[in-house]
């Protein structure tokens, strides 16, 4: 490259710079002034910005006014519907099964034979002990005729005697035997599914097969021990199962009088009429219990309750402004929260934005 054009690119370069400085300082630069307002002033801030400021800005919230409700405990625990009677039935003797006089699934009534076993050699050892007990019931006779008349000794006609208890004793063990070869039921009820056949031989304590009382069932359900000092006995509780949307009604009637050490809760039983056999044992059921009998306490809704470390707390709108008020709370339902003390009926409790509230914030109500 020549001198000449080296002089002339080292010329041209700051030429350029200068001009494009120049540019900038009349276009641009006068573009971003008269947008920032007279005097160089930054741009207004946005209402959204001012807010929470004191700029008069309210953060809108949803509130409920505290209100006292009927006391409602336990109105979603979960308890189990059992049988008021079960058994399995068995038998107590050995022999094959020569009869079985149910249908799986039958109602039958108490006493009914169920299941007869093969009795004949009881059958044939009855018949002759009864024979021996009608001559040896003759030959007393004939010794107690000597017996009074001196003819024999009182050691002999005891003897006698003796022997003629002896054999009756006998003749009832072998009726009870016989007896025990029918295997009955116990109560009314349903026969469950079969486990033996005919001819099956069956041994002591074979199961034959189950029968239940479903006629009247049990509410089992598991309450918390703080209920134990309430009025239990005699009250209703009102249950639902899973696939009917009607309510039941069954009564307590019992009380375990021992408190589980691990779950703190005592167990209560109440009698449901089911001679309709709409409800089966075993089903669950979704119990609500009211022990309150009648009293009413304050309810809020549950989210407007806030846990933290101290306990928890609700916000309250006193005079346009947000105050967090520490509460304690009872029992939970559904829906509510019963508050114990911290607040009073009338207060009107924030029940949304929680998360936005500070302390002294003005807030506004837009469902009331």
């Amino acid at each position: 490259m020549k001198k000449s054009q080296k002089i002339l690119l080292y010329i041209s370069i700051p030429a350029l710079l200068a001009v494009s400085l120049i540019v900038y300082n009349t276009v641009i630069r006068k573009s971003d002034i008269e947008s920032a307002g007279p005097q160089g002033s930054s741009p207004a801030p946005s209402d959204s910005q001012r807010g929470g400021q004191g700029g008069g800005r309210s953060l809108p919230v949803s509130v409920y006014i505290a209100e006292k409700m009927e006391r409602e405990d336990g109105s979603v625990r979960i308890g189990n519907l059992v049988a008021r009677e079960r058994v399995e039935l068995v038998s107590e003797l050995s022999g094959r099964v020569t009869q079985i006089n149910f249908r799986e699934g039958q109602h039958v009534k108490r006493g009914d034979i169920l299941v007869k076993l093969n009795d004949d050699e009881l059958q044939v050892q009855l018949r002759r002990a009864e024979y021996q007990y009608t001559l040896l019931e003759q030959r007393l006779e004939r010794q107690r005729i000597l017996l009074e008349k001196d003819a024999v000794s009182r050691e002999d006609y005891d003897k006698v005697l003796t022997e003629y208890n002896v054999l009756k004793q006998d003749i009832e063990q072998l009726k009870i035997r016989i007896e025990k070869m029918l295997v009955r039921a116990p109560f009314d009820g349903v026969v469950g599914f079969r486990d033996i056949s005919l001819g099956a031989f069956l041994q002591p304590n074979s199961k034959i097969s189950t029968l239940v009382d479903i006629a009247s069932l049990i509410v089992e359900v598991a309450i918390p021990e703080k209920y134990i000092s309430d009025r239990l006995l005699g009250n209703d509780i009102v249950f639902n199962v899973e696939g009917m949307s009607r309510d039941f009604r069954a009564n307590v009637y019992a009380i375990d009088p021992q408190i589980d050490v691990r779950t703190r809760t005592i167990m209560i039983r109440a009698r449901y009429d089911n001679r309709s056999s709409m409800l089966r044992p075993g089903m669950s059921a979704r119990v609500s219990l009211n022990t309150g009998a009648g009293e009413k306490n304050l309810y809020v809704p549950n989210q407007a309750v806030v846990p933290d470390v101290r306990g928890r707390s609700v916000w309250v709108m006193k005079g346009s402004k947000a105050t967090l008020v520490p509460v304690q709370t009872g029992n939970r339902t559904v829906d509510m929260l019963e508050i114990l003390s911290g607040i009073q009926p009338g207060d009107t409790i924030i029940t949304t934005g929680l998360m936005q509230l500070r302390e002294g914030l003005t807030v506004m109500p837009v469902n009331l």
